[in-house]
């Protein structure tokens, strides 16, 4: 009957939801590894290459450290807002994710120095090192949290762990915003591909503007929708 056909279609759109998600994630990997490793762009800024092209193992395996740094953040946030049963399995399925996600670090951060040029930078200026020890050390730490059952901690470090992998990746690229792989002239750089200097006044009178506005409303919403989901609530659906 209606009630059969719905749990169907609830299932069909779980797994659409969870597919997309995923997807997204992955995607955003596969992103940012072909702008640490660069893409096959000429001097005009043409892409010379195929869909396959940016689908290259170095790719794919960024493409699985973000899916997985993303899989166990949410396990981790849907752990701070719920209790009870799913809250354990939350905690349960953060403490997989995270083994299997430090693996795969460990590869990307090998194939970085083979692919990429992004520890140039930092055998030049060892300070900067203290940005991938950061990111190292927000992982462990958030194992150390898991193990505790602290959530919310286990979350933060994990917030902190994102952040630090993707600065390691920005500060070893500076001053390229794009790497050509055909020829290092033809690659995009912070000074060249940047806005005229009215644009650019704009757009900070712009940020200083509307930051401060959605720094705010996220603050209410999380303040709106703070503490955790009621058992009964999520039991129904």
């Amino acid at each position: 009957g209606g009630e059969a056909r719905g749990a169907v279609w609830k299932t069909v759109w779980q797994g659409c939801l969870a597919l997309g998600s995923f997807l997204t994630a992955f995607l955003v990997g596969v992103v940012f590894a072909n702008s640490f490793r660069g893409i096959p762009i000429d001097g005009e800024g043409i892409y010379h290459g195929t869909l396959l092209t940016l689908l290259s193992p170095y790719a794919l395996v960024g493409g699985l450290l973000f899916s997985l740094l993303f899989l166990l953040h949410g396990a981790l946030w849907l752990a701070v807002k719920t209790d009870g049963p799913l809250q354990m399995r939350s905690v349960r399925s953060a403490s997989r994710i995270w083994p299997v996600l430090m693996v795969t670090a460990a590869a990307f951060l090998i194939l970085c120095a083979f692919q990429t040029e992004l520890y140039t930078i930092y055998l030049k200026r060892p300070v900067l090192l203290i940005i991938p020890l950061v990111a190292v050390a927000a992982l462990f730490m958030t194992r150390v949290w898991i193990e505790r059952a602290e959530c919310f901690k286990a979350w933060g470090s994990s917030c902190a762990s994102i952040f630090s992998i993707v600065l390691f990746g920005v500060v070893g690229l500076y001053p390229l915003l794009l790497p050509s792989s055909l020829e290092r002239a033809f690659s995009l750089t912070v000074h060249y591909s940047a806005s005229s200097p009215m644009t650019l006044k704009i757009m900070l009178g712009v940020v200083l503007v509307f930051i401060p506005i959605i720094i705010l409303y996220q603050g209410w919403v999380y303040r709106f929708f703070g503490g955790k989901v009621d058992s009964r609530a999520y039991a129904k659906h």
